[in-house]
């Protein structure tokens, strides 16, 4: 017998996050288990897949086994964004199971779930609180009892979400049985707790392995797949042969023309030694028509605008004309994933040419998992030289002279272009000075060089309030 090739219709979750770890949502006819603690998200997941699935022409049930009022879990539901009060009855149908459950035990429960399910011509079904039905039941009736709710859903082309908050083993008889299981979690590392959801069956489909961060908003669950893990085996163009003005106009004579297209650069050096100027001349060449974005972490956009202002930059100016987007998050608490994201999406929707991110220190101290870091980096470059953006990094070292030994972690490795700004000290003072490490499928000018910072940013050859140290140094 010979088998063609069927496509299984999908339907989405309602999460746009959780649809690509699924690799495009969950499947029709197909049960899942959605499993976790109390208080990590079920019910509000469940209920916005309901929501969602209505709004494109779908019906939903949602049954619950749980004594909870439903008057009371729908005075929840109504603050989030995706509630919508004319989907219910009609489209969208509350049903308790609770007493039947109590009257008839499973074999009642599952011909109230047939019933209701063909009486409501349900193509998604919600199972609130299947561990109450496992609680007084033999292993074998329970087993039975998932397989029978699993034809249901078959029979009847219904995607059924079932809900416990059991942490059962992998090797139990509903796991094994039902097409996917997905788990939610609440974590917590030294002081800090997050959340993450796992996909761990997914029968018929592929799907984004591993564990992937989400919030709770006020719009539901908002899920963020780990960066590194979406890029495809193709990789993205490389970068262009093209140059972009670094924004210094020494600094492109060092390097030819300026840093090649759509490739990423590395900005190391210790604190105060200008990388955030040299990083603001760079976006300060930006147009509307090839604008650019800037996420900062440690510098206000009030003070950024001060800053700016000092080397001849109007930020504010830049931002009414179109020409800048400055994101700006508190350095604590952050989830990278959705930093990462945010920030591929916005580049793309604006056609962003320039992208500055100002502290990747911030990045790693923000992880769960510093030594995610690069992986995510390689993927944020990959996304980005994609569509043509040329991106600066500044990372800050500790030490304020020039290294016995120059940076090549696993960072700097994966960048185009590395550029270390450092301090020499000379006649009481300390000068600051610029060397070009590395500039990829390009020529440049190896020497360090001595620079200051003045009203029209940075300046390179020796400043004359301090003496003549030389342009060139070393």
């Amino acid at each position: 017998m010979e088998w063609s090739r069927v496509l299984i219709e999908r339907f989405l979750t309602g999460v746009d996050g959780l649809d690509r770890i699924l690799c495009g949502g969950f499947l029709r006819g197909s049960a899942y288990i959605l499993q976790g603690p109390p208080g990590a998200g079920k019910t509000i997941l469940a209920n916005q897949f309901c929501f969602s699935h209505v709004r494109t022409g779908g019906r939903a049930l949602y049954m619950s086994l749980l004594a909870e009022n439903h008057d009371r879990m729908m005075a929840y539901m109504a603050s989030m964004a995706f509630y919508d009060p004319s989907a219910v009855p009609d489209a969208l149908q509350y049903v308790s199971g609770y007493g039947t459950l109590e009257r008839e035990g499973l074999p009642g429960l599952l011909k109230l779930m047939q019933h209701e399910v063909k009486r409501h011509r349900a193509t998604a079904v919600v199972l609130d609180g299947v561990f109450v039905a496992q609680s007084n039941v033999s292993e074998g009736e329970f087993r039975r009892f998932v397989h029978e709710l699993q034809g249901v859903a078959n029979f009847a082309e219904t995607t059924l979400l079932m809900l416990t908050h059991q942490s059962r083993p992998e090797g139990s008889p509903e796991h094994t049985m039902v097409d996917g299981w997905i788990e939610l979690c609440d974590e917590v590392k030294a002081f800090r707790s997050y959340r993450t959801l796992q996909v761990k069956k997914h029968r018929g489909s592929n799907m984004l392995r591993g564990k992937h961060p989400f919030r709770i908003t006020d719009g539901g669950l908002a899920v963020f797949p780990r960066i590194e893990t979406t890029l495809e085996e193709r990789p993205s163009k490389g970068s262009s042969a093209q140059a972009i003005s670094t924004g210094v106009e020494e600094l492109d004579r060092l390097t030819y023309g300026g840093w090649p297209e759509a490739s990423a650069t590395l900005l190391l050096g210790p604190t105060g030694a200008g990388k955030t100027t040299l990083g603001l001349q760079f976006i300060g060449q930006a147009t509307p028509e090839e604008p650019a974005l800037m996420l900062g972490f440690y510098e206000t956009p009030d003070r950024l605008e001060t800053k700016a202002q000092a080397v001849g930059f109007d930020l504010q100016k830049l931002c009414k004309a179109g020409a800048l987007e400055i994101m700006w998050r508190p350095p604590s608490e952050n989830l990278v994933d959705e930093l990462a994201w945010e920030l591929v999406e916005r580049v793309r929707a604006r056609n962003v040419k320039r992208v500055f991110v100002d502290g990747v220190v911030a990045l790693r101290d923000n992880l769960i998992f510093a030594e995610r870091l690069p992986y995510i980096l390689n993927a944020l470059n990959s996304y980005l030289r994609g569509v043509g953006a040329s991106v600066l990094y500044t990372s800050e070292i500790r030490d304020l002279h020039s290294p016995d030994f120059l940076p090549t972690d696993e960072v700097s490795v994966i960048v185009d272009n590395l550029l270390l700004l450092s301090y020499l000290r000379h006649d009481r003072a300390l000068r600051r000075t610029l060397s070009i490490l590395k500039l990829r499928d390009s020529d440049f000018d190896p020497r360090a060089r001595e620079f200051h910072i003045k009203k029209q940013g940075i300046v390179f050859g020796p400043d004359p309030a301090l003496g003549d140290l030389g342009a060139e140094v070393g």
